[in-house]
C-alpha cells in the first residue's frame, strides 16, 4: 500500500487548533520587530479519498505569531470558516451569507490592508475577513467590482504608492480585471484584460 505523500511528513494536517502563550525563544528577537507573522496554507478538515488528495485540496488555516518588544507573545492556528467550514464543525456561519458555490474557506494568501486582516484565494472565491486573533469576522467585499471581480490571492501592497494591487479572474472568464485599492481598501481604478 502505497502512502500519499500529501498526507504524512510535513504535508500531514493540522487536526486541530492551538494557542500557545509566551512562546521560548532561542536566540533574541530584536526588540524593535513588532507585529504578526502570518501564513495561509491548505489544511483539509477530512479526506474523502486519501489516494486522489494532493495537498492543494483543503480549507485555509491561518498561522501566527505575535512578535512584541523581543518576546514572542502568542502562536494560534485557526481554520477560515466559510460556510462549509462553520458547518462541519458544528458552529454558526459568520457574516453576510455569499452565494453557496463561490463560497470556500480561502487557502492561499493572508494581506493586510486598512487594518484589516484577509484570507485570500483565486477564482472568484470572496475574501474573508479574520480578526486580529485570526478568529473569522466572514465574507467581505475587498476589492469588489460591479462585474463580480474581488481581490484574489497574490495581491501585492506597494509601500510607494499605498495601493494594493490584485490581478482578479473568475473561472471560465475570458478576461482578468487589474483592481487598485487605495490604503482605505476603496477600488480606485479597474482595467479589464482580455486574455
Amino acid at each position: 500500500m502505497t502512502i500519499n505523500r500529501y498526507l504524512s511528513g510535513s504535508f500531514a494536517p493540522v487536526t486541530e487548533e492551538v494557542t500557545a502563550l509566551d512562546l521560548p525563544v532561542t536566540g533574541r528577537i530584536p526588540a524593535h520587530l513588532n507585529g504578526r507573522y502570518l501564513r495561509n496554507g491548505p489544511n483539509p478538515l477530512g479526506i474523502e479519498d486519501p489516494a486522489a488528495h494532493i495537498w492543494t485540496l483543503g480549507a485555509g488555516m491561518v498561522h501566527g505569531v505575535r512578535i512584541r518588544d523581543g518576546r514572542a507573545e502568542w502562536y494560534r492556528n485557526r481554520w477560515v470558516r466559510s460556510s462549509s467550514v462553520a458547518d462541519r464543525l458544528g458552529e454558526p456561519r459568520r457574516g453576510t451569507p455569499v452565494d453557496e458555490r463561490l463560497d470556500m474557506a480561502p487557502n492561499v494568501q493572508v494581506a493586510g490592508l486598512a487594518g484589516r486582516t484577509f484570507a485570500l484565494l483565486e477564482g472568484g472565491i470572496r475574501p474573508y475577513e479574520l480578526g486580529y486573533e485570526l478568529d473569522t469576522v466572514g465574507p467581505c467585499d475587498l476589492g469588489a467590482t460591479p462585474e463580480g471581480y474581488s481581490a484574489n490571492a497574490h495581491s501585492v501592497f506597494d509601500p510607494h504608492t499605498r495601493e494594493l494591487h490584485s490581478l482578479a479572474f473568475l473561472y471560465g472568464s475570458q478576461h482578468v480585471q487589474h483592481i487598485v485599492m487605495d490604503e482605505s481598501g476603496t477600488v480606485v481604478r479597474t482595467t479589464l484584460i482580455h486574455t
